[in-house]
């Protein structure tokens, strides 16, 4: 199959509210997430369209932030992949994980459940299996993006709760699908994709 690119200007209108963004980071932290989830991904955030600007909304040591796509894309050290939902949503839905997503801006990061999932994951333990939408005062970054798929009735992984989901998880979620990976390049973005 051949590999084709694309400017980042060129397919901005095709990504959607609620599309995700997965990230291959190279620091220490980001190396030790990869480890313990036995994935190449380190991070998790999800798209929103406010008014003309794509921006992305992720949970960060900072807390449940959002920023513009392209500036996030040059901040990044590593390769961000591009992912969408197999199956159809509407376009009410994607407005309401979208509200869903705003709500918990400000929130806290959520350290200790972060490393609680990884001495879960080393050790082998029951990550849970009962996904419940209840409010939670601090969040990680995977979590943060399941739990907008779960406010429209979407479990990206079933038999895993969402304060157990790491980035791996979404991508190995069947309902999603990678559409293309984003790089930068001599103050550009373009998507390399198939």
């Amino acid at each position: 199959m051949e590999i084709k690119k694309a400017k980042y200007e060129e397919i901005r209108l095709q990504i959607k509210n609620g599309d995700v963004f997965l990230y291959r980071g190279q620091g220490i932290v980001a190396g030790i997430i990869r480890w313990l989830t036995h994935s190449t991904y380190s991070h998790a955030g999800i798209a929103v369209w406010w008014n003309e600007r794509l921006m992305v909304m992720e949970a960060v040591m900072r807390g449940v932030r959002v920023t513009p796509v392209s500036r996030n894309l040059f901040q990044h050290k590593g390769s961000v992949e591009w992912f969408t939902c197999k199956k159809e949503i509407s376009e009410e839905d994607r407005l309401r994980m979208v509200i869903f997503a705003q709500e918990e801006l400000g929130k806290s990061y959520a350290r200790w459940k972060a490393v609680l999932f990884g001495v879960k994951v080393l050790f082998k333990r029951d990550l849970g299996k009962k996904d419940e939408l209840r409010m939670e005062n601090k969040l990680f970054c995977s979590q943060y993006v399941a739990r907008i798929y779960n406010a429209i009735g979407l479990d990206l992984k079933k038999n895993r709760e969402d304060r157990f989901m790491s980035p791996g998880d979404l991508a190995r979620s069947p309902l999603l699908e990678k559409r293309g990976v984003f790089k930068t390049r001599n103050g550009s973005i373009e998507l390399i994709y198939r």
